[in-house]
């Protein structure tokens, strides 16, 4: 090739580069011409250093308009709405990404401090780093006690009785010994936990003190004190639950975190009630039925009785707020609400001491929360990753609008930025901020509203890509 040949092609690709850069900073706010103008309106002149300034800003803005994603959950709904917003995939071995949405066991093998990993400024991914003292169920149970002792040293016997929001909880077998005196002292029934695993699997509810005992003589004897993932929690159980129609139920919640430290979290507002197949009865030989005693979906459709077509299992929040109004009132309505929204704040603000704040984290949390015949709402646990999957329709228009409004809060593409500055918004699609900082914000009966003003402004946003 000759030189002059060599000098042309540089030429044309220099050209195309130009070309390529016009185009994208055409799509990019014109943040220079509005400051030039916004001047020139004031009888000032635009500077240099400025005009630089908001050059700069504008191709920021160009260049994060560009999402980058990678995933350890291929062909799921997540999945499938990131590539649908213009979002462009790279393979988790890559570097090149601005979101990594990741299941717990990537982020600890890559993110968790211990590893002295470092992300790049623009990069996020959907966990913190110690996620697990609020998913656990012995953390959470360790770090509402301090929250509950520091709260009685400050404010006396009545604040402390605000953290009074998790079943009396022993971490087995580490804390057999008080368990056992509990349960001398009360009786009653206590329901057994494994602390590592979801779904309802390994869960058993125990009426007396010799199943503790045998329980505790079998461990021993297979030497499973050593294994930590099969550590239990011994709760005490809701034998007193409130039921619609004979049968019990749970309330699946999402709440979304951008920050410990300060505090900053959004409650969604189409949370759903979890109902059993069967009616509850607190007859003794119904104990090791998990169809009367688990709200588990996994666990109710994977029993031979259960009978898709004739079991509604769902309500969604809006549906059993009406019918507590119609059945207690609107006030009394209204007020369950609000309880279950502190309820969440206050497990939240009792791992805030210990929680690794990483600006990069973010988090999506799945709430479970029981209701007593008094209508006291109770958390029963908090998943790091609630289940994405869908068995209908409901169910995937649900989830479908969640994760669309997640990315929204999270905004990635940055349409919430001004001159490079995030701003907080309180209320994106059906998320309603609860906690921003040191205020708690006066939003906190907006869950399952009956009169829903559902932000819709970016529900149908087109994110163009350069």
């Amino acid at each position: 090739m000759s030189e002059e040949e060599r000098r042309v092609r540089r030429s044309t690709r220099a050209m195309s580069v130009s070309s390529s850069a016009s185009r994208s900073l055409a799509r990019a706010p014109a943040s220079e011409d509005v400051e030039e103008d916004e001047s020139r309106a004031r009888g000032e002149t635009l500077t240099e250093d400025r005009r630089a300034a908001a050059s700069w800003r504008r191709q920021s803005d160009a260049v994060h308009r560009v999402v980058h994603f990678a995933t350890t959950m291929p062909n799921t709904i997540t999945h499938k709405i990131m590539l649908e917003r213009g979002w462009r995939e790279v393979a988790p071995e890559d570097s090149n990404w601005d979101l990594f949405y990741a299941d717990v066991g990537w982020i600890h093998e890559n993110i968790h401090y211990k590893t002295g990993a470092r992300l790049a400024d623009h990069q996020r991914v959907n966990h913190f780093p110690n996620h697990a003292e609020l998913t656990r169920k012995d953390l959470m149970a360790k770090n509402l006690n301090r929250a509950k002792r520091q709260a009685a040293k400050e404010g006396g016997a009545e604040a402390a009785k605000r953290y009074d929001i998790l079943p009396q909880t022993f971490v087995m077998p580490q804390e057999a010994l008080m368990m056992k005196r509990a349960f001398r002292d009360r009786g009653g029934l206590w329901i057994m936990k494994p602390i590592g695993r979801a779904q309802g699997r390994g869960i058993f509810v125990v009426s007396k003190l010799s199943q503790i005992t045998a329980w505790l003589a079998e461990r021993e004897k297979n030497g499973a004190e050593n294994i930590c993932c099969d550590n239990y929690v011994a709760q005490r159980y809701i034998a007193n639950p409130y039921c619609v129609g004979g049968r019990k139920f749970d309330i699946r919640l999402y709440v979304l975190v951008l920050s410990f430290r300060p505090l900053r979290a959004y409650l969604y507002r189409e949370g759903f009630a979890r109902f059993t197949s069967v009616r509850y009865t607190r007859d003794k030989a119904s104990l090791n039925d998990h169809m009367v005693h688990l709200t588990n979906h996994s666990v109710q459709k994977r029993d031979a009785r259960y009978d898709a077509e004739k079991c509604d299992l769902r309500w969604n929040v809006r549906s059993l707020r009406q019918y507590i109004a119609s059945k207690h009132g609107t006030a009394t309505s209204d007020a369950l609400i609000v309880n279950i929204t502190e309820l969440i704040l206050r497990s939240l603000r009792s791992v805030v001491p210990v929680m690794i704040n990483d600006r990069h984290c973010f988090e999506l949390y799945g709430y479970d929360v029981m209701l007593d015949e008094d209508l006291r709402p109770w958390l029963i646990e908090v998943n790091a990753s609630p289940s994405m999957s869908v068995d209908s329709a409901g169910d995937r228009a649900l989830k479908t609008a969640l994760f669309q409004d997640v990315l929204n809060v999270v905004d990635m593409e940055r349409r919430f930025h001004r001159q490079g500055v995030r701003e907080i918004k309180k209320r994106v699609g059906g998320f309603d901020l609860i906690h921003d900082g040191d205020v708690v914000e006066d939003n906190l009966s907006s869950l399952g509203a009956l009169n829903d003003d559902r932000d819709r402004s970016l529900e149908d946003a087109k994110v163009e890509c350069v």
